[in-house]
Order: C-alpha cells, then structure tokens, then sequence
C-alpha cells in the first residue's frame, strides 16, 4: 500500500494540484491561492508530509543520528505545515505572503539538510553506494531546473523534489 501511495496516488495528485498554475513560471503556492484551491493545498501538504515520513521511515531509523536528526525532520515538516496554513496573497496581506515563503524556504531547506545528514550518517554505518552520489545527482538536477528558471523556485522543481526524494528515501531503506 505504502508502494501504491508513493508510486501513482500521491505523485498523480501533485501533479495534478501542480497543474492548477503555470509549472514553469509559477509555484505551488500560487496554486493554492486559487479560489476553491486553500483547503486542496493543505490536502496536498499533509500527503507530502506521508510521502517523507514514508520515505524516510527506514533509513532515519537506522542513522546512528536518529536522536537529532527525528526533531530536525518534525521541525521541518512543521515549518512546512504551518507555511501552508498561511494564505499566499501579496496583494492582500503582504507580510502573511512574505512569512509563508519564508517558513516554505527554510522548511525546504532544513528537510534537505537533514536528507544529506542522514545520508552522511547512514555511510558511516552501512555500503550505501551508488545512493550517496544519487542524492548528489537529485540536487544538481533540482539546481538546474532552479537556474533554468533564472534562479526562481517553480511548480516543476518543486514537484522534482517532492515526487523524487520519497522514492529515492524508500529504495535507500530497502538496502539497509
């Protein structure tokens, strides 16, 4: 079940709340600042929530830094959780707007953090090559399609590292 979810019903929705906006010029929270659009984004962040906690389940677990690691991870979904509650309208409330790209951000950038700590962590412990170079390949891509873009997050590295980083998380604890 966990397979299903992680291979066609969660990737199948973030493409489809994705194509709610322009993917190339526009980002998810435009999306959900669509009108009948709010509620399906928090939808949409609780089931990416699933999609990492699913992922990640096995290899944190089994990363001799779990016990820093798990709250960095809580920490991250909550910022992300909480950005999401926050209506993106600058044309409305410029600071809730501005707030909510932030906590987006560095929730983002902590979860990768803590992706790349794990990954650091499990190589001490166990032989997970190629994985750590994957990890590597998945954040080159996801600059370029960034730098493409002139150096602007859009719908399309965003559903990159959404649909890409569970799975990637899913076949690493596999191997464990």
């Amino acid at each position: 079940m966990k397979k299903l979810y992680l291979y066609l019903i969660y990737p199948l929705f973030t493409i489809w709340f994705a194509s709610q906006a322009n993917i190339l010029n526009e980002n998810l929270s435009i999306a959900g600042s669509k009108p009948n659009m709010y509620y399906i984004f928090i939808i949409w962040a609780i089931s990416l929530v699933i999609a990492f906690s699913i992922g990640m389940h096995k290899c944190i677990h089994k990363s001799i830094h779990s016990k820093l690691l798990i709250p960095l991870l809580s920490i991250a979904c909550l910022l992300f959780l909480v950005a999401v509650l926050l209506p993106y309208q600058p044309e409305l409330n410029f600071l809730i707007s501005e707030l909510h790209i932030n906590l987006s951000f560095i929730g983002l950038f902590l979860l990768l953090i803590v992706i790349s700590l794990m990954i650091i962590s499990l190589k001490m412990t166990y032989y997970i090559y190629p994985y750590d170079f994957y990890l590597v390949f998945i954040y080159i891509c996801a600059l370029g399609i960034f730098g493409a873009n002139y150096m602007s997050v859009n719908s399309l590295v965003e559903i990159f590292l959404a649909i890409i980083l569970p799975i990637y998380l899913v076949h690493l604890g596999e191997k464990l």
